[in-house]
């Protein structure tokens, strides 16, 4: 993740001084994407069940033969179905893997039951605790929250007691994601990102895992001028020195919606679900 800040070697280092402006276009192109998200990388997925999913940026990922890739994601849909159906994956790490109101994501399905990848499952508050240590900086996150669960105690996380009064909590350590992929509405050729009004269901979600992502990369359905941003500062969510890279794809997320372009095409993830994963249902033709 870029900083808006560096250290100033001539001050002691917990000084911090303010960095100039982003002013370079943070564009790139399918070729960009291939050298920030190298075989075995741990990846988080944003988005929900069947919005804002950055299916573009997975399909590329497919196109350029990634391996061994480690997914992450809070909750993981189609996107993880086709990463993981084409070989792509080695382990997903999320509180829930389907494709919304339509049932199961098949290929993961099967491919857990064939033991074919790892399948980290995780609560939503481990999940978000992890991330939310890794956006601190903090070395755990201090919590009770699913104590004595059975998915907890997979995981192995340890226990801290607190010097206070005694207590023992869970202590959750920080997830820093090597990149995060996230699909957005519209941003800046610098970088500032802006999704509408209202927001959708978990779109704060994507936005702790940019901050605690090492690289953040978005797509999005627009490029629009700097001054259109900044007539409305109110839509932003994520600025120039939070991400890395830029992907103008139109209809991107397709086929989970993205607000205000396009909304979830409900048959075609329906027709995905029933015919085992078909990719021909998304395209007219096999996409992996």
């Amino acid at each position: 993740m870029n900083s808006g800040y560096h250290t100033d070697p001539g001050l002691p280092t917990n000084r911090l001084v303010e960095s100039p402006p982003v002013t370079k276009s943070l564009l790139i192109g399918p070729k960009g994407l291939d050298r920030l998200v190298p075989d075995g990388s741990s990846v988080y997925l944003g988005g929900s069940a069947v919005d804002r999913k950055p299916v573009a940026l997975v399909l590329q990922l497919i196109e350029q033969g990634k391996r061994d890739l480690d997914l992450i994601a809070f909750t993981g849909s189609i996107d993880v179905d086709l990463l993981v159906g084409a070989g792509c994956v080695r382990s997903v790490a999320a509180a829930y893997v389907g494709i919304g109101p339509h049932g199961r994501a098949p290929r993961f399905t099967a491919a857990v039951v064939g033991g074919t990848i790892e399948d980290l499952e995780y609560s939503e508050w481990s999940l978000l605790g992890r991330l939310r240590a890794a956006s601190m900086g903090i070395p755990f996150l201090p919590t009770r929250a699913g104590e004595g669960s059975e998915t907890v105690g997979n995981l192995g996380f340890a226990s801290v007691r607190d010097p206070y009064e005694g207590v023992d909590y869970l202590a959750l350590p920080p997830l820093h994601p090597d990149v995060a992929l996230l699909h957005a509405w519209r941003a800046s050729e610098t970088g500032t990102v802006q999704l509408p009004a209202p927001r959708q269901h978990l779109w704060d979600v994507d936005i702790l895992a940019a901050h605690a992502a090492r690289t953040v990369v978005v797509s999005v359905e627009e490029i629009v001028p700097e001054a259109t941003v900044r007539s409305e500062p109110d839509l932003t969510v994520l600025h120039s020195f939070e991400i890395d890279a830029v992907l103008p794809f139109p209809k991107g997320s397709w086929p989970t919606s993205a607000p205000p372009s396009i909304e979830a095409d409900h048959e075609a993830l329906a027709r995905y679900v029933l015919t085992g994963g078909d990719t021909a249902t998304l395209t007219g033709s096999a996409v992996v």
